[in-house]
């Protein structure tokens, strides 16, 4: 490696960490923020999983998702440990996981597949918005 490569990847340095601290920050208001992961986005809402899982359904009657599967785990007092939809949406299979993370909080995560390799992050997160929206 050259010294002026170097130079030039140390200068590109500060706007890669600044671009990625803009889209941690862009979704600051769900809550927590939202957070993108490696097939869709997540993020703690201040809310039961029984309300999380109502905006849920809120959100894909919206969106027109049709609801293909629900499962639930039983938790405690508390109403459900974890829940989880799945539907469909033109060329998209849906998955909304919301997990208990305390007794007025769940982890909610959303997965957009437009095939075997590929995900719709944008979708995830119009879908979480919504979600988060709905459950205030």
């Amino acid at each position: 490696m050259t010294t002026s490569t170097a130079w030039s990847m140390l200068r590109a340095l500060p706007v890669t960490v600044l671009s990625a601290c803009v889209v941690a920050a862009a979704g600051a208001g769900a809550g927590g923020g939202i957070y993108l992961t490696q097939r869709g986005v997540e993020s703690v809402v201040p809310v039961t999983v029984d309300r999380a899982a109502s905006a849920a359904d809120k959100a894909f009657a919206d969106l027109k998702i049709r609801r293909t599967q629900l499962k639930t785990e039983q938790g405690d007092q508390y109403g459900p440990q974890k829940e989880e939809v799945q539907g469909t949406a033109d060329d998209r299979d849906i998955t909304v996981t919301l997990n208990f993370d305390s007794p007025n909080s769940t982890r909610v995560q959303v997965v957009a597949k437009k095939s075997a390799v590929t995900w719709d992050k944008d979708y995830a997160r119009t879908i979480l918005d919504k979600i988060v929206a709905y459950s205030r």
